[in-house]
């Protein structure tokens, strides 16, 4: 059977060349005709000669996505759908942004997985349960999928399912993505966007530590936190700290806490009081308070004292940022990606 070349990493496919006694240089050649060149054939890698070509033809595939569909939001953010060749279908975004002076750029947001397992109650994608985990090469496609339409300068690995729970996949897509010989995007402009899976942060920090890191934290009370997101029960904050020190520590980088504000459950000042005294444990730290996107059949609803709860962050000296998502329209925003549904009922 026929492998996705897209699976293997500058060094593997080099280690693939030397074994038909050819020059490990030829995996920079084709590093540079599929991600930089944009090639969908091997015949149409002209620097490597025929036989070269038939004998990767008889070995590989080179994969492409076929789009199912794909929207663009009122303000201006672009959700599409892919099929994947077993049929499973994935969810990719890019997010258009500019800022007060008027520079743009864009930002892919990349899924990791078909579904989730861990059941997050606010999130659409977790009420799918988890199917699989992509390969690195389904990882990889939808970025140059995505490239396809616009330029894109950031990545974010917050889409569909939990990044570290296909650690190695992901780690290796990024190698792939930031190869010089390939896409060469650089690892500051990535980020992965995590639920808090302890032990692979720990990895991060000493792997891939010029990566930024998210913490989809969303309540710094462990009796909230284990209702809003039940798969995380063996994962508990004071290890999560632990872990996010150390991370502070071995990179310098500054963690960003996700925190999506619902009405009347995470968004009072007491809550506002513990995320302080959980920020305040790190040395580099900022958060990000995002407003709720509505999803079916879930009955929480948008904070109505988003304001207050930043006020009150900010009068205590931490960096809080109030961020709406974009996408909400055609349900692209945070949370609301999910390519097939099940009913959920939030309970206390």
């Amino acid at each position: 059977m026929k492998k996705d070349i897209k699976n293997l990493n500058l060094k593997e496919l080099e280690g693939f060349f030397l074994s038909l006694d050819e020059p490990k240089y030829r995996a920079k050649e084709v590093f540079r005709a599929i991600y930089k060149e944009k090639k969908e054939n091997f015949s149409d890698i002209t620097t490597l000669s025929k036989p070269l070509r038939e004998t990767l033809d008889k070995i590989f595939y080179i994969l492409i996505f076929k789009e199912v569909s794909r929207k663009e939001s009122k303000d201006n953010a672009v959700k599409f759908v892919f099929e994947l060749s077993d049929k499973r279908l994935i969810e990719s975004v890019i997010i258009r942004n500019t800022n007060k002076v008027g520079n743009s750029w864009n930002t892919a947001c990349l899924s990791t997985q078909v579904g989730c397992s861990l059941g997050c109650q606010f999130c659409a994608t977790g009420r799918m349960g988890l199917i699989r985990n992509l390969e690195t090469g389904e990882i990889v496609e939808q970025l140059l999928q995505l490239e396809n339409v616009e330029p894109i300068s950031n990545i974010v690995f917050m889409g569909m399912g939990e990044p570290l729970l296909n650690y190695e996949s992901v780690k290796k897509a990024i190698e792939i993505i930031t190869d010089e010989n390939g896409r060469g995007l650089g690892k500051r402009r990535i980020t992965i966007s995590t639920a808090g899976i302890v032990p692979m942060i720990y990895k991060i920090a000493d792997e891939i530590p010029t990566v930024k890191l998210a913490i989809s934290l969303h309540a710094a009370s462990q009796r909230k936190r284990d209702i809003l997101m039940p798969g995380l029960k063996n994962y508990p904050l004071s290890k999560l700290k632990e872990a996010l020190t150390y991370y502070n520590e071995k990179t310098g980088n500054t963690v960003t806490l996700e925190y999506l504000l619902t009405d009347g459950f995470n968004d009072g000042l007491q809550d506002a009081d513990a995320l302080l005294r959980f920020a305040k444990a790190l040395k580099f730290v900022k958060v990000n308070l995002i407003h709720y996107n509505e999803i079916p059949f879930v009955n929480f609803k948008a904070s109505r004292r988003e304001l207050e709860f930043q006020k009150h962050l900010l009068e205590n000296g931490l960096r809080a940022t109030l961020r709406l998502s974009k996408g909400t329209d055609v349900s692209a925003a945070c949370g609301q990606l999910a390519t097939k549904t099940k009913n959920l009922e939030f309970k206390t």
